[in-house]
């Protein structure tokens, strides 16, 4: 059974809040680094989920479907009960990382734990609107070039077959994983929502955007990021550092324990 430490291992005890962030398909925490670094001195400290299959945890099998990989967190979680949990604490995802981050957002509000603080969506559909992409099937030059063309894989990887084959497995099962899922109506969130996309993300429209505002109860806003379907522009970073304290510190007052 995995471990808090292993799903997390960059956790610091010392800030006001944690921001569990969840990358987009095929990517690890340094997805993450930009970001974590110019929250730094905010209070807030971003702790990126390492899933299996990557990093350190490269000799795990990772995940095709999306119940497998929430039972896991469930079980970690619970194994000293939820713990990692009992603070203020928010979720972000990047991408396909955003479905993730909505799903355990709905587990943690049924758990006996803190509610997040903050659901922050980053050029992801709404739940309901996820679709097959057809990237899962793809051949693998295929693969990479899409994810490539909206900013996901640097070019200097793919010159290299090496890289190429040991990023594939993680890339291709999470789109399996993205493909599949189905989404399941249900109570909605209370946690407050932050959505996010780039002007010119052909992929997430401002309408579809628009419709996180259905899955929670809370404050819910939108926001653009002057950049593609690739949040993690240095623009997109400098305006996330921004609006995510902003965000948790004005709406501290009003967030309980459940």
């Amino acid at each position: 059974m995995s471990s808090v430490d292993a799903w997390f291992p960059y956790r610091a005890g010392t800030s006001d809040f944690q921001v569990f962030a969840f990358p987009h398909a095929g990517a690890g925490s340094i997805a993450f680094s930009g970001l974590r670094q110019a929250l730094s001195g905010t209070g807030v400290a971003l702790v990126p989920a390492v899933l299996p299959g990557r990093e350190r945890r490269l000799r795990e099998a990772p995940h095709r479907d999306m119940d497998a990989l929430l039972a896991e967190f469930e079980q970690m979680a619970a194994q000293d009960g939820f713990a990692a949990f009992q603070g203020d604490y928010a979720l972000l995802g990047h991408c396909s990382g955003a479905l993730i981050a909505f799903e355990i957002a709905r587990i943690l509000e049924r758990s006996p734990c803190r509610n997040p603080q903050l659901l922050v969506s980053c050029s992801c559909l709404p739940p309901p609107l996820v679709r097959d992409t057809g990237m899962s099937r793809l051949p693998t030059p295929e693969l990479f070039a899409q994810t490539a063309s909206s900013g996901g894989t640097p070019d200097a990887i793919l010159g290299d077959p090496g890289l190429v084959a040991m990023l594939e497995r993680p890339l291709r099962t999470d789109f399996v994983l993205f493909d599949g899922y189905a989404y399941r109506p249900g109570e909605k969130l209370t946690t407050p929502i932050l959505a996010t996309r780039g002007p010119d993300d052909d992929d997430l429209s401002t309408a579809e955007l628009d419709r996180w505002r259905d899955e929670t109860s809370g404050d819910f806003s939108t926001m653009e990021l002057g950049s593609g379907h690739w949040a993690l522009t240095e623009e997109g970073i400098a305006l996330l550092a921004k609006a995510v304290p902003a965000a948790l510190y004005d709406g501290r007052r009003g967030s309980s324990p459940h």
